[in-house]
């Protein structure tokens, strides 16, 4: 028989030691698994979803999980929110496989379909496993800002700190919405100085609190840069090149100058009220346009990347 100073007893018992060491890891682990799986079926039940028989049908013809992925994408370019929700609704109770990353697809379609609490909740579920989730966590500091809560906000930017993750621009975007919303126009101006990037809301916000700040604060190569914002002001001074080619433009003034804009040399040689300027606007990071500027891309949703672009049309 074997004693307790024997060293293979002492051996052998290291040995169970181990044994049982993993074994209790691997039950830990199989009860984490089950109780994510639990918490998110419990999740999917929270949903009311339309019946659609025409989605279930196509799930039972042997389609794989892709396709209907593709499909689920087509229906939401389309604007039809509804099928493409109840599409991944029964890829999540049908498939194992890539749940939370359907789960973030129904989020960013809740969004877009405007049912923001919805997608809050399927982005806290996703972060509830994957607090790390970077696509999650941006999403949700959008959801928070059209919710404003600036709270959260603050917490989602230091976790993208953490993880590295530049936030320059979420930081400016912030801290400029809080001072709105406090209307402190000492803290805007220092923002501006602080941060380039909040040029054009600094010159938006002073064009409705006091112009003169505006004029005093810019220059001509501003100007051009966000002519939208100056071309429908009756009165503008004429301290500053920009402003007499605009000036110009409309036929209140002669300047014989060649401004740095084509349109608006155009516009001088035309007959007074034929034409005007339109302005649209296109993200330098997705490519999309859109009529209405925004500091945060509509399609995309990245900050400050809309960029003017000028036309002329008939009046």
């Amino acid at each position: 028989m074997l004693g307790y100073r024997d060293p293979l007893f002492s051996i052998i018992v290291f040995l169970l030691l181990i044994v049982i060491v993993l074994l209790s890891i691997n039950f830990f682990a199989y009860l984490k698994e089950k109780k994510k799986k639990h918490n998110l079926e419990e999740f999917i039940k929270k949903f009311d979803f339309l019946n659609d028989k025409e989605i279930e049908s196509i799930f039972s013809e042997d389609i794989s999980s892709n396709a209907l992925m593709l499909l689920a994408i087509a229906f939401e370019k389309e604007g039809n929110y509804e099928k493409s929700l109840n599409i991944y609704k029964v890829l999540l109770q049908n498939i194992n496989k890539e749940k939370f990353t359907i789960l973030q697809n129904m989020a960013e379609v809740y969004f877009k379909a405007g049912f923001l609490q919805k997608s809050k909740e399927a982005l806290y579920e996703i972060l509830k496993s994957y607090p790390r989730n970077i696509k999650a966590l941006k999403l949700l500091f959008v959801l928070d800002d059209k919710l404003k809560d600036y709270n959260e906000m603050e917490n989602i930017i230091e976790i993208l700190e953490e993880l590295e993750i530049d936030v320059t621009k979420e930081k400016a975007y912030l801290e400029f919405q809080q001072s709105k919303f406090e209307n402190n126009k000492e803290k805007i101006i220092s923002l501006y100085k602080k941060y380039p990037i909040l040029k054009r809301n600094f010159v938006n916000y002073f064009l409705n609190k006091d112009i003169s700040i505006v004029f005093t604060s810019i220059l001509d190569d501003d100007v051009y840069n966000m002519i939208d914002l100056f071309w429908y002001i009756d009165y503008l001074p004429l301290d500053k090149e920009s402003f007499k080619h605009i000036q110009a433009a409309k036929k209140e003034i002669t300047f014989d100058k060649k401004p740095p804009v084509f349109e608006l040399e155009v516009l001088k040689y035309l007959p007074k009220d034929l034409a005007n300027l339109e302005f649209e606007y296109i993200c330098s990071n997705c490519k999309h346009i859109t009529p209405i500027y925004e500091d945060r891309c509509p399609h995309c949703k990245e900050l400050f990347t809309l960029q003017i672009e000028i036309e002329i049309v008939k009046n």
